[in-house]
């Protein structure tokens, strides 16, 4: 099959200064000012036309990096990069000037092409129309929401009919339908046959539309290969990741970072540091028990709960607690293992449930934002829950189209994860709503 990219040895170098004074020294002085960053370092890989790669890695691996690399927005530092066809990038805000108004972005992006007037006349009303804009569209770019601005790049990229689609957390932000419609064009793309790159924070996504997954670990390749080799073992880096603290994840990256080099200077062979390798260096065989404040739910697939860490060879199926969010108040280490608690209330003492591997759960950090009153309206879209996070057995409502325009006093908010959710009265009910889903 004929390959549609080749990256070798793709090295992308910043440099970072202090100041501005630092910089132009830089320019000027034959000394180097500044300090090197490697974005990206060594990166290999290919897609095969009509493929659908996912890059996956926390924040900071550079999956956006290399995305822009591949469209041809950021030059590579050293190594080659062959694209085969024509690319479009679709990420928030990608390539929109804020004083013009979305009609204006639209004819810009596609004279900038090399559409011509006709052609750009004959899709403007096809753009507009998959963008649900509506009157914003002559609106300027900069009084547009981050999903609004999805929205339109999203739509001017899609109707442009490339080669190559690379989608960069553009279905991260905006409502859920929104997201389904962007999904199924994508999918109509995979039947033509096209290549996609997909980058995302939604395993789920994953799960469901790409044939590869490339990780990313500070800025070098961790894995690549098909979802089911590569995402259970993202899941597992996740599930010890997500509860480091910011020194113990500054010292896996700098050790990360020190093996790599020596790797590639030869001192050792090509085996990369694992983060069980250090958590196993860390926590030896000890039990270690301490608090923690995050919100879980149970993976699919078969998972047992058990009495403690300890006694981890008389566990329950888990099927009946599966589909809903749980608060997770305790996490322990126990040969080389990491276990979180399970309650169903905000109490590490009440609702207990039991102890579960980490590897079985995904999870997001839960923080209380404030309690202060807010007043909001809905959206009419979206789903209510008796907890944030949501999860189908903890929906209260299952469509809110019957309270749109509704006021909807807010009494708490919370942080889980990167998403803001807000606590308040429906119908006599208390129930938590999407930050997305209401104005």
């Amino acid at each position: 099959m004929e390959k549609a990219i080749i990256i070798k040895n793709l090295t992308k170098k910043y440099k970072l200064y202090n100041d501005t004074k630092e910089r132009i020294f830089d320019l000027v002085s034959p000394k180097s000012y500044g300090k090197d960053f490697y974005a990206l370092m060594d990166v290999n890989f290919e897609a095969n036309h009509g493929e659908v790669v996912g890059f996956i890695g926390i924040n900071g691996s550079g999956k956006s990096t290399l995305s822009n690399i591949i469209a041809g927005i950021v030059p590579e530092s050293s190594g080659s990069i062959q694209v085969n066809g024509q690319t479009a990038l679709i990420a928030v805000a990608a390539g929109l000037k804020n004083d013009l108004s979305g009609r204006d972005n639209i004819e810009l992006k596609l004279l900038m092409l090399g559409f011509g007037k006709e052609e750009i006349k004959n899709l403007e009303p096809d753009i507009i129309e998959f963008s649900e804009l509506g009157e914003f569209i002559d609106q300027p770019v900069k009084s547009y929401s981050s999903g609004m601005r999805s929205r339109l790049g999203f739509a001017i990229s899609v109707n442009v009919n490339p080669d190559i689609l690379i989608i960069d957390e553009a279905l991260s932000v905006g409502d859920k339908a929104f997201a389904e419609k962007s999904l199924n064009k994508m999918k109509e793309f995979k039947r033509e046959g096209k290549t996609m790159i997909f980058v995302s924070h939604s395993i789920g996504q994953m799960k469901r539309f790409c044939d590869k997954i490339l990780w990313l670990e500070f800025g070098m390749v961790k894995a690549y290969g098909t979802v089911k080799e590569v995402i259970p073992k993202y899941e597992r880096f996740l599930s010890k990741w997500q509860v480091m603290k910011k020194k113990e994840r500054e010292n896996y990256k700098k050790s990360v970072l020190e093996n790599r080099l020596r790797i590639l200077q030869g001192v050792e062979t090509n085996q990369d540091l694992e983060i069980d390798e250090f958590y196993n260096k860390k926590y030896n065989n000890d039990y270690i028990e301490s608090p923690i404040s995050i919100l879980g739910h149970i993976r699919a697939g078969v998972s047992y709960i058990y009495p403690s860490p300890k006694n981890s060879t008389k566990g329950e199926l888990s099927n009946k607690y599966k589909n809903a969010v749980y608060f997770i108040k305790k996490q322990a280490t126990y040969n080389n293992e990491l276990y979180y608690l399970l309650s169903n209330q905000p109490s590490s003492i009440k609702g207990i449930i039991g102890w579960m591997k980490a590897e079985d759960l995904s999870v997001h950090r839960h923080v209380v934002v404030d309690k202060d009153l807010k007043i909001f309206q809905i959206k009419g879209i979206g789903k209510a829950f008796n907890m944030p996070w949501g999860g189908q057995r903890n929906c209260v409502f299952d469509d809110l189209s019957e309270f749109e325009n509704r006021e909807f006093t807010v009494n708490k908010t919370e942080l889980v994860g990167r998403n803001v959710w807000y606590r308040g009265k429906l119908n006599g009910n208390h129930v938590w709503i999407h930050q997305n889903h209401l104005i």
